[in-house]
């Protein structure tokens, strides 16, 4: 008899990239907040990078999100920045930075191996209780 096989572990890589995306999310949701824009975007890449935890789809979802929310913030706060939305600069700022952190540590190649890993362990379990 086989010894069934072991859910993989997540690289530390990984688990970096997994904390930087929602902190960018978070990050861009105060901009919004201090600026007065009502917006669900931020809140729903917030959502969509913490299921990234656990689904590939969420982690690809998540980085596209980021990166137009990244493209959508950064021209409007630097156009402004001498309006006193200091604050909100800074916030948009530091979550482009770890935005972009954040997406490279999420599709290096520890991490792209963990997704595939974690898809065949899923494979194997579903072949093995039919």
């Amino acid at each position: 008899m086989t010894e069934p096989a072991r859910r993989p572990l997540r690289p530390p890589v990984l688990i970096g990239a997994l904390v930087a995306l929602p902190l960018a999310a978070l990050l861009f949701a105060m901009t919004e907040m201090n600026v007065g824009a009502r917006g669900s975007l931020s809140s729903m890449a917030l959502l969509i990078s913490l299921l990234a935890v656990r689904f590939n789809w969420a982690r690809l979802t998540s980085v596209a999100v980021l990166a137009f929310l990244t493209v959508l913030w950064v021209p409007v706060i630097i156009v402004h920045l001498d309006d006193g939305v200091s604050q909100a600069a800074s916030y948009t700022l530091i979550g482009a930075v770890v935005f972009v952190v954040g997406a490279v540590l999420a599709f290096l190649a520890p991490s792209n191996l963990y997704y595939q890993q974690a898809a065949d362990w899923r494979r194997s379990r579903k072949q093995r209780s039919t």
